[in-house]
């Protein structure tokens, strides 16, 4: 076996003996050297350092220009043999930042090419002077070094502040590597060609490979597309080392077109990950070209995960060699299993890597051979990496985290965007939102345009709500963006006054990293409140059970609603007795199930039924003619649309989510079970309606929208596509509420946009994210039905099942819904979001308490059911999972005394924090106990139904149904309020009702005493 190398100077040394003509280094326009050359200059170079008064272990900065590189590698190799460090700077550093950087390393002298200024302070030498003050090649160097021994002191990128001294030893840079390999790296090309700057990682691994490797390295002084182009055709290069952002320009420049790149093999990318979309356009502009990616960071190179860019495994950085040397950590240092996100943490080889600064935040990064990159990322079920964002860029807004690098890469695959940067402003209502800049192509680039773009691939929470355009973009010499430069073209507000108080106690800082764990943010203030940082009601849930598990004792959401602040919950743990979580009792044995859920569950189903489709069947079941109906989403594409793709398209998407594939037969007593069709089936209408008014294609979608479904033989998604004209379609997705919810919708739109433009182009559909399966959320959510039972049934012993008396009802058995529009303008609907903030509540309290409160005083009766959707995915890795999970809490309001807003929404906090605390529980159990609570829905703004590539504008038809059903008993329910956030901050809502029961008078009259309400809140 080889032997391996211990030093740098050994792996020179072998390369001269072994090879001392071949020419090592070129630089394209410039010098060159042999391998020979390179030792004997080097050597001569550290005699003269070593007469100035140079010795092991000292520090010496390099300074050199990018068109020396020639004279860098033998100045770099000139210090090591001297027995220094070298502490390359690069050119582009302020003369601040590079003093800064020879001070912490304790440097003794400059030695530069001339070029550069000198580093105030310290003496300078003259490389060329040394070497030709010394004619003869000494025997050999002035000292040896050893592999436990300083090899170089290299500055980090600077992304996030001034630029941080890393030492890296011999053995770290020599890991892996022989003195005489029986295979040398990269055999297939005769040149290597990189325009990496001195001073950073990614140039030192250029140098290294100068050593190992076999091809002659070519290195450009500055990266210009053009001049990268024409040094490939000129010199046959076979492989190419790049980052994103020289691709991107490669990309933009047309450098493939204009150039003759058929030499090229293999290209490999560093430093940041590569944009999906750019490596979709580079690998198919360099067809014959090996992709690869290199996942590593001055911290932890030579550690590193690298794979062939593989279209069947969009953004995987692969695995490591060895699996072992990749872990995912939680904030805490504990590992976490394939799916779940947490920190990026990769094992060096070799003596590890360290910070200068002893005091600084090396404790944070270097652990015991392992290196935390700074990133967030999860392991797929085959062990490939996937990144999700830069932990400092991750932007938590409202419930979620907004990954950067997903806009980024949603914006980079837009033709008119050249380059993209996306990153978070501070916002007061959701903590931070994100925004965009962006850099126009050749042709222009239209915002608009863009919008709607982006609208059609990303989340409400991951549209920018601001998008500028730059020139450029400003970037470090490793090609990451600098985004702290950015901040300032958006005008952002100062952060809070006073002086922040960090977290001190024990308990302080626990709780710390648990607020970290689920805002994805730092905590720099005890004084800091939960919900102003980003928290909502839904990481209200996770906190408090987070809370429960860390501290050992029992906490509920009220912890957090009651106390927002990071003190004050620390305050409150420390007052409690530590005593074991107890597990809550009282769960429903088979004889307290209702003998119809007995039957249905008694059934042999396919997949466990939800909680909700447990509950329509029941709902069902008590009359005939009853349908759950549809969830359906509309559009119009004024373009030229493909409407046979487009059902293609949805029959993919069914493919996809077993839940659509879901039949329910009938086995007696209104009792079915659950079959799961292995094929697709989707019901397809292409109707063409040349002329059509809007009034006619308004009577086919919703003869279409409300049509019956047979729950047994029709296929539960459907489509309908009305043609007026070439250029003029209607779209209706529409699938039965049976399998399907609001949530799903979006999930099911943003897949039909991709696979139709996929398919469109004559491409497959992109394989399925990694994440748990239908069948597996099922259970797992169904799961914590017998926790749930207990508190469910305490809370509605002996509520009332309506609100008995109000104004205006008639007594009717059968249900016709409408509902009625209205808007609160959006000054109230800020004032009220300000108003709920001093109350340490979410908008949705505040509406809630508002209404509740009319609800009140309308029916005279203080104690009244109020019923609200939730998800029902309280685990983030169900956000890509269609089914129908979404869960309906019932909420006992206690209105008596006549309280006042502030008072309701303090009642409304306890009861909805409880309710959030068992969200998963058998609805279809506890429905029966209240029938007719008052609904109230409060939706996230989310932008229209769109297909990439198209003009796409919104359709809307009429809230409500067309066909009646029946309503044994009497029909003793209220109007259902739904309110849904606007762009522009306003709020939208409807009053749904049951046209039977109530005249429109009422119901406006009931909009405005809503509104009425909200301003009164404000004051």
């Amino acid at each position: 076996m080889p032997p391996v190398a211990a030093t740098v100077p050994e792996l020179l040394d072998a390369r001269a003996t072994e090879h001392p003509d071949r020419i090592a280094l070129h630089v394209v326009g410039g010098g060159e050297l042999t391998y020979r050359r390179w030792r004997e200059e080097a050597l001569r170079a550290a005699a003269g350092l070593a007469a100035a008064g140079v010795g092991p272990g000292d520090r010496v900065v390099l300074r050199f220009s990018g068109a020396r590189w020639d004279r860098y590698a033998v100045g770099f190799l000139a210090v090591q043999y001297a027995g220094g460090v070298p502490v390359p700077v690069r050119e582009d550093l302020s003369e601040e930042d590079v003093a800064a950087l020879a001070a912490s390393a304790g440097a003794v002298t400059v030695l530069a090419d001339g070029g550069p200024p000198a580093v105030p302070g310290l003496g300078e030498l003259d490389l060329d002077a040394l070497v030709a003050a010394c004619p003869r090649t000494p025997a050999g160097p002035p000292h040896r070094v050893g592999p436990d021994d300083p090899a170089q002191v290299i500055g980090t990128s600077g992304t996030t502040g001034a630029p941080k001294g890393v030492v890296a030893a011999h053995g770290n840079l020599t890991a892996g590597l022989a003195v005489r390999p029986r295979h040398r790296a990269y055999a297939h090309s005769r040149y290597s060609l990189h325009a990496f700057p001195i001073g950073t990682n990614a140039g030192q691994v250029m140098l290294v490979n100068a050593l190992t490797a076999a091809p002659t390295t070519l290195s450009l002084p500055r990266f210009d597309a053009g001049r990268f182009g024409a040094a490939v055709e000129e010199f046959g290069i076979g492989t190419a080392f790049l980052v994103p952002s020289m691709a991107i320009e490669l990309l933009n420049a047309g450098t493939p077109e204009r150039y003759d790149l058929s030499s090229l093999r293999l290209v490999n990318s560093s430093a940041a990950a590569l944009p999906v979309p750019v490596a979709a356009a580079l690998a198919a502009a360099l067809p014959d070209v090996t992709l690869v990616n290199t996942y590593t960071s001055a911290e932890a190179s030579p550690a590193q995960v690298s794979t062939v860019v593989d279209p069947r495994r969009p953004g995987s950085l692969g695995r490591p060699a060895d699996p072992r040397g990749l872990r995912i950590l939680d904030a805490d240092g504990a590992p976490l299993p394939a799916g779940q996100v947490g920190e990026v943490w990769l094992r060096q080889p070799g003596p590890a890597r360290r910070y200068l600064d002893a005091s600084g935040p090396g404790g944070r990064v270097f652990r015991d051979g392992w290196v935390r990159m700074g990133d967030l990322g999860r392991l797929g079920p085959d062990g490939h990496l996937y990144l999700v964002d830069r932990e400092s860029d991750v932007i938590k807004s409202g419930a979620l985290k907004v990954s950067t690098l997903r806009i980024e890469e949603v914006l980079h695959g837009h033709p008119g965007v050249a380059d993209a940067a996306a990153l978070g402003l501070p916002h007061p209502v959701m903590g931070a939102v994100p925004v965009a800049v962006v850099v126009a192509g050749p042709g222009g680039l239209d915002l608009d345009g863009l919008r709607l773009y982006l609208g059609s691939r990303l989340s409400r929470a991951e549209l920018p709500v601001r998008i500028l355009l730059a020139d450029d973009l400003p970037r470090n010499p490793s090609g990451k963006v600098v985004k702290h430069r950015l901040r300032p073209l958006f005008d952002a507000p100062a952060g809070p006054a006073g002086a922040a108080v960090a977290p001190a106690t024990p308990t302080e800082l626990r709780l710390a990293g648990i607020w970290r764990r689920l805002l994805g943010r730092p905590v720099t203030d005890v004084a800091a409140e939960f919900f102003a940082l980003g928290g909502d009601s839904f990481r209200a849930v996770q906190l408090a059970s987070a809370i429960g598990e860390e501290f050992g004792l029992r906490a509920g959401t009220a912890v957090v609603f009651e106390r927002p602040s990071l003190r004050a919950q620390a305050a409150w743990v420390d007052r409690r007795d530590r005593r074991p979580a107890a597990v809550a009792a009282g769960a429903a044995g088979p004889e307290d199930v209702p003998p119809f859920l007995a039957a249905l569950r008694a059934q042999p189903h396919a997949v466990a039924l939800t909680s909700q489709q447990e509950n329509f069947f029941r709902w069902m079941a008590e009359a005939p003619g009853r349908d759950a109906g549809a969830v359906s989403a509309l559009f119009r594409v004024t373009d030229r649309l493909e409407p046979e793709v487009l059902g293609r398209a949805l029959t993919e998407a069914v493919r996809r989510h077993p839940a659509l594939r879901t039949r329910f037969e009938p086995v007696g007593g209104g009792v079915v079970r659950a079959v799961l069709d292995e094929e697709p089936r989707a019901r397809i209408t292409l109707t063409r309606a040349p002329g059509a008014t809007d009034a006619e294609v308004d009577a086919l979608l919703l003869a279409e929208r409300d049509r019956l479904t047979d729950l047994a033989r029709d296929p539960m998604t459907r489509l309908l596509v009305v043609s007026r004209s070439e250029t003029d379609h209607v779209v209706l997705v529409a699938a039965h509420h049976m399998v399907f919810d609001g949530w799903s919708a979006g999930v099911l739109l943003a897949d039909l946009g991709v696979f139709y433009s996929a398919l469109r182009r004559g491409r497959p559909v992109p394989p399925a994210r990694p994440g748990p399966g239908y069948r597996e959320l099922v259970e797992w959510a169904n799961g914590h039905w017998p926790v749930s039972r207990a508190h469910f049934g305490a809370a509605l012993a002996g509520a009332p099942e309506a609100v008995e008396r109000f104004d205006g009802r008639r007594d009717v058995d059968e249900v016709l819904t409408q509902a009625h529009e209205f808007e609160v303008p959006a000054e109230v609907a800020r004032a009220l979001r300000v108003r709920a903030g001093e109350l340490g509540a979410t908008p949705f309290l505040a509406v809630a308490a508002a209404w509740t409160g009319l609800l009140a005083r309308r029916g005279g009766s203080p104690d009244l059911v109020v019923m609200t959707p939730v998800p029902g995915r309280p685990r983030p890795d169900a956000e890509r999972t269609v089914g129908c999970f979404v869960q309906s809490l019932l909420l006992r309001v206690d209105a008596s005394g006549g309280p006042g807003f502030a008072e309701l929404v303090d009642r409304l906090r306890v009861v909805y924090g409880e309710a959030l605390d068992h969200q998963l529980y058998p609805f279809a159990e506890f429905s029966p106990s209240a029938p007719f609570a008052a609904w109230i829905r409060y939706e996230a703004w989310a932008a229209p139904a769109q297909l990439p590539g198209l003009a796409c504008a919104p359709w809307e038809l009429p809230r409500g149904s067309t066909v009646p059903w029946p309503l044994p008993g009497g029909d003793r329910g209220v109007p259902e309020l739904t309110v849904v956030e606007r762009p522009d901050g306003g709020l939208r809502c409807w009053l749904q009702y049951n046209a039977l029961a109530f005249g429109l008078p009422v119901i406006t009259g009931l909009a405005e005493e809503f509104t009425a309400a909200l301003v009164a809140a404000c004051g």
